[in-house]
């Protein structure tokens, strides 16, 4: 009986050990179906532009991109939505003259739409598995003088997933880090 109790101990220590593992890499988050079109502002204030110059505006545009978490209901592409992306638009209209689009977007590497944006944000590239598609949506966006920010990495096993996929989109090239004295 006590050499079962032991086994049985073990096992369950076993389970919860590779429950709590799979609760941390958020394999259980909650499914969230995101609808950029519906988005609760959570205090953030709201704002109106010129209807004459609703074309003129800076937007912030989060990418939506493949990623080896996107089976489980929630891609990391949306970590921190709607927040971040509420905001800075608020903070950029707040503390600049630009006239900044209250409303974010969220735009895939796909979309043709993506080239009317000079400035998009992407985060949690460290599990981007990107299509062959998106590739060549980045190369195009990155080509036609697009400026991508990129945000949240976690180690060196992170950065070295996102430059796998920085080098499909530009085989030719490596990543060059700046010092803080760059212009």
């Amino acid at each position: 009986m006590n050499r079962r109790l032991r086994l049985l101990l073990v096992v369950v220590f076993a389970l919860s050990a590779c429950a709590l593992s799979f609760a941390q890499r958020g394999y259980w988050r909650r499914q969230r179906v995101i609808d950029p079109n519906v988005i609760d502002r959570r205090g953030v204030p709201d704002w109106e532009n010129d209807a004459e110059f609703k074309n003129d505006v800076f937007t912030f545009v989060r990418v939506r991109y493949t990623s080896m978490y996107d089976g489980y209901g929630w891609g990391k592409w949306a970590i921190d939505w709607p927040d971040s992306d509420l905001n800075f638009p608020f903070r950029l209209h707040e503390l600049t003259s630009l006239e900044v689009a209250p409303e974010p977007r969220i735009l895939e590497l796909t979309d043709e739409e993506l080239l009317d944006y000079p400035f998009v944000y992407l985060i949690e590239p460290g599990h981007m598995m990107l299509s062959e598609g998106e590739v060549a949506g980045l190369r195009r966006y990155l080509l036609n003088g697009g400026f991508l920010m990129v945000d949240d990495f976690w180690g060196e096993e992170e950065w070295n997933q996102f430059h796998v996929n920085l080098k499909r989109v530009f085989p030719d090239r490596e990543p060059e880090e700046l010092p803080l004295e760059h212009p």
